[in-house]
């Protein structure tokens, strides 16, 4: 092994100081050549040229860099020839791996809302409806049934269908919860349940049989009256058409009826009793929904430094970081009160990350030492709707995923407060805590450990293909997925401090003769509820509550969930689900997509039994899962 000497890393200066800092560096590095020998030297990390890529990542004009968008194509050129620039070699020819995913959802023409009977009546799409983007389309002319807040809450002893027939009915219901102000209810009071979801209301109508779904602000607590966007709130289908209607026009429909919502509202409120009915066959409505998933490319940017050593060269050490963020805000995933039309700009989620990863890009070619292995650095598209890029490399490498040794990812990088950094996936190999305690000393680092490698960033498409991970996190804060997430809160020589680290370990990894093994993690369940995108990795996010198991696959299915892997101990191997089966049904109900599962196990305790269909094989298997805590 070879000693290793760092140089000093200077903290980054103004544009102003770039020449005479340039001119320095340079000075220092050949003085050290002459001295120690060209073997000896590290190419110093540069918090100022981090700094410019956030920066230009971030800006307002890349708009977030949304999936699916032209200022995400003019992201990945950048990084592609900031690779080129650095010395990165293309595979296969080009810098770009392409794929198709669903970035979102489209609203076509053909929208209607219009009431029959006396008199009949057309409403105005975007002023009196607007169908979500979750909604399915469909084209239905039924019966009008009012089920309170769409809710079925056992264990609060609530039930909004208790006694009423949806079948085949188009369903009404108030959005949010009972006793929304009532801090003494058996809800939540001033906070919201599980229940007052727009999708776990969707589901619920579904699951009683309702033919489409009508949803209302409840008029006492929120009698602005506005609409939802559309598109806002996701994109995967409820299975059934699902609109959002004004406050008049459910008004004139209980007039209809001889009801009133607000008296309705307050009724259910006073003492959790159930006032939901069916309107008069009198009055039908006819609503047809036209929503499509929208489909675009996206590209991962994929560039490489071959190794040295031709007995080690096949091997392969990753980095790597999404670039893509929330663009406008209208693709869901904002934690922004109001945030459609806003500039997501993502500095720290993850221009930090990906600027970190050209930055290293840049080191190491600079390097006058080379790695025996060759380090391949890849810029993740679509991982802000599920993992999407890293996904489709693990399954179409650019070089064999079996000879792909260990993975670093980088998400969040850029706002470490008090030299206390995030490492997830210690656990995956037997040295990787104390070689991040090593290499951290020097930095002045520390740490917060986890041993899993199932964070849903990344680095979690590689761990389910055996691969050992290194996961990279510099915290959360108040800007997270909002559009004050900007470059001017970056902390360029706190984050050097990271990417020195980064270097260490990478280099600890190729200076090894043996690859690091891999060890599957037992059940390792810690979680930030915080940010279940950057949190736990089963079951689609963190928390409490009932465990499964499960780590989803986070490229697209269709019809079910497919398992990516299943932890071991876990209930879900305990009962003999296996990596690749497609989760169809959860206690009767059907499970089409992830939102579906989540919603279903959210409604169920620790230790509770639960019957599951998957498909394996094409062949259905059914079995009882006795789920544990988390």
């Amino acid at each position: 092994m070879h000693k290793l000497i760092n140089v000093k890393r200077a903290r980054s200066r103004r544009d102003s100081r770039f020449a005479d800092w340039k001119v320095c560096s340079a000075a220092l590095a050949l003085l050290l050549l002459f001295v120690l020998g060209a073997d000896q030297v590290w190419a110093p990390i540069r918090g100022d040229r981090w700094l410019a890529d956030v920066k230009y990542l971030a800006s307002d004009d890349l708009k977030g860099r949304g999936d699916g968008t032209p200022e995400l194509n003019q992201a990945a050129d950048h990084i592609a020839s900031e690779f080129r620039e650095a010395g990165l070699q293309a595979s296969n020819g080009d810098y770009f791996q392409p794929f198709e995913a669903t970035v979102g959802v489209d609203m076509g023409p053909n929208n209607i809302l219009a009431a029959a009977g006396n008199p009949e009546r057309s409403y105005r799409l975007r002023a009196d409806f607007m169908p979500l983007g979750f909604s399915g389309s469909g084209d239905i002319s039924a019966e009008v049934a009012f089920a309170g807040y769409g809710i079925t809450a056992p264990e609060y002893h609530y039930d909004d269908y208790a006694g009423l027939d949806v079948k085949g009915k188009i369903v009404l219901v108030l959005r949010h919860e009972p006793q929304e102000d009532d801090a003494n209810s058996v809800f939540l009071g001033k906070r919201y349940t599980r229940h007052a979801a727009l999708y776990s209301k969707a589901v619920n109508a579904r699951n009683h049989g309702a033919a489409a779904l009508l949803i209302v602000n409840d008029p006492l607590h929120h009698s602005d009256d506005k609409l939802i966007p559309f598109g806002e709130g996701g994109s995967e289908s409820a299975g059934l058409p699902f609109v959002q209607i004004k406050q008049e026009v459910a008004d004139d429909l209980m007039k209809r009826a001889g009801q009133s919502l607000p008296t309705l509202q307050k009724a259910i409120d006073k003492d959790l009793s159930i006032h939901s009915f069916v309107l008069p066959t009198a009055i039908r409505l006819h609503v047809r929904t036209d929503v499509s998933p929208r489909r675009r490319t996206l590209k991962n940017v994929v560039g490489y430094l071959p190794g040295n050593d031709p007995k080690l060269r096949d091997e392969v050490i990753v980095i790597g970081a999404h670039y893509d963020h929330l663009g406008l805000g209208e693709q869901g995933g904002s934690l922004d009160s109001s945030p459609v039309g806003k500039i997501h700009h993502g500095a720290d989620d993850n221009a930090s990350g990906t600027s970190g990863v050209i930055e290293l890009a840049r080191a190491f070619h600079e390097d006058k030492v080379h790695f025996r292995r060759t380090v391949l650095f890849l810029a993740f598209a679509g991982e802000e709707l599920g993992l999407f890029g890293s996904a489709n490399y693990v399954e179409h490498p650019r070089f064999p995923i079996d000879r792909t040794i260990a993975m670093l990812n980088l998400d969040m990088i850029g706002r470490m407060q008090g030299n206390k950094l995030f490492v997830g996936g210690v656990g995956t190999s037997p040295g990787f805590r104390s070689l991040v305690e090593e290499e951290g000393k020097s930095q002045g680092l520390h740490f917060d450990f986890t041993d899993s490698g199932y964070d849903a960033s990344d680095h979690m498409s590689f761990a389910r293909k055996r691969i050992p991970v290194l996961f990279f996190f510099s915290g959360l804060h108040a800007d997270y997925h909002r559009p004050s997430d900007t470059w001017d809160k970056m902390e360029p020589a706190e984050t050097a401090k990271v990417l020195n680290l980064v270097e260490g370990v990478a280099r600890r990894i190729d200076e090894a003769d043996e690859r690091p093994p891999y060890v599957q993690v037992r059940d390792d369940r810690r979680y930030r509820a915080e940010a279940p995108e950057h949190g736990g990795g089963d079951e689609g996010g963190g928390g409490y509550g009932a465990y499964f198991g499960s780590v989803p696959d986070f490229g697209e299915n269709t019809n079910g969930v497919k398992f990516a892997d299943v932890r071991p101990g876990s209930p879900a191997a305990n009962a003999g689900l296996q990596a690749g089966d497609i989760l169809t049904e959860f206690e009767g109900q059907p499970i089409r997509n992830l939102y579906d599962f989540t919603d279903a196990l959210r409604g169920k305790n620790p230790g509770d039994e639960v019957t599951v269909v998957v498909l394996r094989g094409g062949q259905q298997v059914r079995v009882k899962v006795k789920l544990g805590r988390r």
